[in-house]
């Protein structure tokens, strides 16, 4: 996946599935505001790239899901979700 044909993904798609090893170079430019460690999933980063708010989370051993969440307000309730989800894993 070329970086152009990234972010018109980012813009059309909810969420964009990205090889571990491409994000560096597809990334590039990724504005952390938020880091959570989910104790199951890895990392839940959240931040911008080109004027977007996406999350980053470690989907799989090999990629990274890049979702588009639209408004801090968006922001705040998927992080919440999230880890709310992963709090319900640990309790069993």
């Amino acid at each position: 996946m070329t970086v152009e044909e990234f972010r018109k993904a980012l813009t059309r798609e909810p969420a964009v599935k990205v090889a571990r090893k491409e994000w560096r170079r597809l990334g590039r430019g990724f504005d952390e505001s938020q880091a959570h460690d989910t104790g199951i999933a890895g990392m839940l980063r959240v931040g911008r790239l080109d004027g977007l708010l996406v999350a980053v989370e470690e989907a799989t051993p090999t990629h990274l899901a890049v979702r588009r969440l639209g408004s801090q307000e968006k922001a705040r309730q998927f992080v919440e979700a999230r880890l709310d989800a992963y709090d319900r894993l640990w309790d069993g």
